[in-house]
């Protein structure tokens, strides 16, 4: 299933840079925050048995960008995000122990400009998420895979010449699956983990010929 999602997105994003519209597009790079996130882990064999563990979780991360349409007069854009993604949450049942996991994000945003102009874009749309975080902490390690949908919304400020500054803000609805290892007894649990984020991109974009008004 995993590969599958994989694959239907590589598929897209393909499609994508594929088209008239992608080699007149913007690349740059971003930064990422998420804050006031809200979690809720439960193992998965034995949820019926035992209780779910709500916990705050923290994202911070930073990686490639690109838009099909940062300044053009363009009703449509999709923005990849493609980077390293850092998780931190407390570990299910603790307390005070924090798990910090890591890894390969991808998200999908599907715009559509409300206000355009030459030198500003509001946009706004639904944004698809894929993870693959893991790490290690107290003994356990965690390898997780999640998927996750929700809305967004962006900015584009179009200096002139070829550089834009875009902000953009998000809230997901991510689900994670994946195993807990322990390497003490050699046991392996499954986990899954349900988390409402809220986040905030900023980056900077260097348009390519043709991503003008």
């Amino acid at each position: 299933m995993k590969r599958f999602i994989v694959l239907c997105v590589c598929i897209a994003v393909a499609l994508v840079l594929g088209t008239s519209d992608a080699r007149a597009a913007g690349f740059g790079i971003y930064g990422s925050l998420g804050g006031d996130g809200s979690a809720t882990w439960e193992e998965d064999v034995y949820s019926s048995l035992n209780p779910s563990y709500n916990t705050k979780t923290a994202h911070q991360g930073a990686g490639f960008m690109l838009d099909t349409a940062v300044a053009k007069d363009s009703f449509f854009n999709y923005q990849l995000n493609l980077g390293y993604d850092g998780f931190t949450s407390k570990t299910p049942g603790s307390s005070s122990d924090d798990v910090k996991l890591g890894g390969l994000m991808i998200s999908n945003s599907f715009g559509f400009g409300i206000v355009r102009t030459e030198g500003f874009r509001l946009w706004m749309g639904p944004e698809i998420r894929l993870a693959w975080p893991s790490g290690s902490n107290s003994g356990f390690d965690y390898d997780f895979f999640g998927a996750g949908v929700g809305p967004v919304v962006g900015m584009n400020f179009n200096l002139p010449g070829t550089v834009s500054f875009m902000v953009k803000a998000g809230y997901q609805f991510m689900t994670y699956n994946g195993t807990v290892d322990s390497t003490t007894t050699y046991s392996s649990y499954d986990w899954k983990l349900k988390e409402k984020l809220i986040y905030v991109n900023v980056g900077i974009l260097f348009r390519s010929f043709g991503d003008t008004f």
